[in-house]
Order: C-alpha cells, then structure tokens, then sequence
C-alpha cells in the first residue's frame, strides 16, 4: 500500500488527518478493547522520529500493545523520561527497547556537523550535540550515519539506565 501524496498546504493536511481519525474510530469494535491493550503493554519503544515504519510494524505488535514514545534522535529529555517510568513504574512494562533506523537524518546532520566543524543553530543544535556525544564517547572512527545511528542507539540505552533510577 503506497503512501498518498503530501498535503501542499496545512488545511490539507489537517483535512487528511482527520479524515483518517474519522475512519480509525469507525473500525474500533469498542473504546475498552483499545483501552484493555494500553494498560498491559508489551514494550516501550523510544524511537526517532524520522523512521518510516511504526514501531508496532517493526516488532509485529498490534495497535495500542506499545507504549511509544518518540523524538529526532533520541535526544534524552524529561519528557522521554517521564514517559518511559510511567511505562515501567505505572504500566508495568517490562521491557524498553531503543530503536534506531537506517539513514537517519539526525545521525547524517550530526556526522556532518562534526566533520564540517559547522553546527547549525536552535533546537537542531541540541540534537547534533547529542548524537555527537554517542560518537567522542565511543573513542573509534565513525564514517557513515548508519554506524553513528548503531553507536547512538547503544549509549541512548546506557543514558536511560543512568538518568532513570526507575528505569534501571
């Protein structure tokens, strides 16, 4: 199944949003269904953003089983970790999983600042500084994001375990 073509304007794409939220809630049988899988998760999932398949695809899980919680590059804030002890302290998940991707665009933005000596500004920054810091802990040479992507997603894990008493 191919994806449609991107919305050229924001009201398009709204309109295609909620087209979609229109037809998901037609299909659900019942809200406790959905609502019974969420308070037993199977995994949480902490995944980049720009990966294109759903973490449920990935593992085979269906709808609601996963706890998912994502940003551009894993960079480790408050908000990851709130989410990620609410899963395990609350939901009692039992396991978390780090899930990185091949070609992923943080990783290439980050190689490429550290190669060019050329940060970019904002936000941005802040997530080239945390896949850098995944490639000076590792004390190796990195020549392609999918190395940084495979390096990053490793100390991500090691992040959590030292930021996260709960997680640990």
């Amino acid at each position: 199944m191919s994806n449609p073509p991107a919305a050229s304007n924001p009201s398009a794409a709204w309109q295609r949003l909620r087209a979609g939220n229109e037809r998901c809630c037609a299909a659900l049988t019942s809200r406790a269904d959905v609502a019974t899988e969420r308070q037993t998760p199977r995994a949480a999932v902490f995944r980049c953003a720009d990966s294109p398949m759903a973490s449920e695809a990935v593992f085979g899980q269906s709808r609601g089983s996963l706890v998912e919680i994502s940003n551009w590059g894993h960079v480790v804030d408050t908000g990851v970790l709130a989410g990620l002890e609410y899963a395990v302290g609350t939901l009692r998940t039992p396991v978390i999983a780090v899930l990185g991707h091949p070609d992923c665009a943080a990783m290439h933005t980050a190689l490429n600042a550290w190669k060019s000596v050329s940060f970019p500004d904002g936000a941005v920054r802040a997530v080239v500084e945390h896949g850098i810091s995944s490639l000076t802990r590792l004390n190796t040479t990195i020549g392609t994001a999918d190395e940084l992507s495979a390096a990053h997603v490793a100390q991500t894990g090691v992040t959590l375990l030292h930021k996260s008493p709960l997680i640990a």
